[in-house]
């Protein structure tokens, strides 16, 4: 009697908990609605009065591999694609499953006894199709390498963004002292007309004062600070390919990263193409049939003649595609275009080579100008206000026209970086 109570409980419940849901989805939207609030009140207060705090190249640098919200994906990524590996092998292991079983009509669920329930353990033993298997493992094999050199080319592109904002945080200081020395200068000779200049001045200002805040959220981006105001200080690792650009080549030394992913790229498509002309082949099955390890109702004394081991090959015909050529074609045409969209794409990338390369050593010609057209202003010598005023306005623009300069080689620098093998075997 007491089973026949609990069956029919049983079977209420899924109405008992239909009719709590709705209101609980409300309550929990409704506190998650006040907690975002909370949370973005808390952020309003930190980006208005936050300190500013220092940290170095290295504390930076640390604390991005560890809290990186990007990184911390990749890494998970990684430990996946390596659990796939294993996962294959334990596909062999025996599966156990229980269950109890109910033999009696509805009609006399109020009669029913402990006799009437049948508790079983059963076994399941897989023996896969060797092809299939050796297909799995390979597949496994090739996702967790390209995930290990995924999340290898994350970490380096990763560093270079670090690198670039500790290279624009000294940029956005230095223009910031130079903007305080402009305008000193407005203060020199009120009988000077500088409406127009003051108003390109503060133009400039604005722009910087909004570089700043964008710097800084940069930066809490990398750190995963969320609300945080850092001061990025102190010295880098020396990156520069001042005296290399001209003698870059893609190979061993330079672009073997990018090489490695689009050569596991096409190795994943001609994968994918054996499978399908595997899929041609007649499927050779094995099984083991045993009766349940334990069963409440039977003897559970098991012995060798009660396991049969049998196989067998099947193929199943597609009328309208007779030995799968269709299939196999497709998967062949899937493959040709993988290695030319690959091709393709390797071609941008020489190009962009050769661009930068030609970038690089445009820039370095426009610091040089610039460096002489600075020196060139500080020898000129003059007693008339007009003429100082434009000078130090003169030599004001040519200084943040150098830090600009200056600025984009170390981006071209960063671009170089990331493919540079050398740096990373260090």
């Amino acid at each position: 009697m007491k089973i026949a109570i609990w069956i029919r409980l049983v079977c209420l419940m899924p109405l008992v908990i239909a009719g709590c849901v709705a209101p609980k989805v409300e309550e929990d939207l409704a506190k998650g609605v006040t907690v975002r609030q909370e949370e973005i009140d808390s952020l309003l207060v930190d980006l208005q009065t936050g300190s500013q705090k220092s940290i170095s190249w290295k504390g930076a640098h640390g604390r991005m591999l560890q809290e990186n919200l990007g990184l911390q994906q990749s890494r998970q990524t990684l430990v996946q694609a390596e659990r796939e590996t294993k996962r294959q092998w334990l596909t062999l292991v025996p599966r156990m499953a229980a269950f109890v079983n109910i033999s009696e009509g509805l009609t006399s669920l109020a009669d029913l006894e402990t006799d009437n329930l049948n508790a079983s353990l059963v076994g399941s033993f897989n023996i896969p199709n060797p092809f299939e298997f050796y297909a799995s493992l390979y597949g496994a094999a090739l996702q967790a390498q390209n995930a290990r050199w995924s999340q290898e080319l994350d970490e380096r592109r990763a560093y270079t963004e670090l690198y670039a904002a500790f290279l624009d945080a000294k940029a956005l200081s230095a223009e910031k002292a130079a903007m305080e020395r402009r305008g000193k200068v407005f203060s020199v000779d009120k009988s000077v007309d500088l409406s127009k200049a003051l108003y390109s001045f503060e133009r400039e200002k604005d722009s910087l004062e909004r570089r700043l805040i964008a710097h800084r959220g940069n930066a809490n981006r990398l750190l995963n600070t969320p609300g945080g105001n850092w001061n990025l200080t102190g010295g880098m690792p020396a990156v520069s390919y001042k005296n290399r650009y001209q003698n870059i080549r893609i190979g061993d030394d330079f672009g073997k990263m990018a090489l490695n992913l689009y050569a596991v790229r096409i190795e994943s498509s001609v994968m994918q193409t054996q499978r399908v002309k595997y899929q041609q082949w007649p499927t050779i099955g094995f099984g083991l049939s045993n009766p349940p390890i334990y069963s409440s109702n039977s003897n559970s004394d098991l012995s060798g003649e009660d396991f049969n081991l049998f196989s067998g090959a099947s193929k199943s015909l597609d009328v309208t595609d007779i030995g799968g050529r269709q299939a196999i074609q497709d998967a062949e045409t899937r493959l040709k275009f993988t290695r030319e969209q690959l091709l393709m794409n390797m071609e941008r990338e020489v190009a962009r080579v050769l661009q930068i390369r030609k970038n690089y050593g445009q820039l370095m010609a426009d610091e040089r100008r610039t460096e002489a057209a600075m020196k060139r202003l500080d020898r000129a010598a003059s007693s008339d206000a007009e003429i100082v005023l434009d000078d130090l306005e003169s030599r004001s623009q040519l200084e943040l026209q150098l830090i600009q300069i200056r600025r984009q080689i170390e981006q071209l620098d960063l671009q170089y970086l990331i493919w540079d093998e050398r740096f990373w075997k260090k």
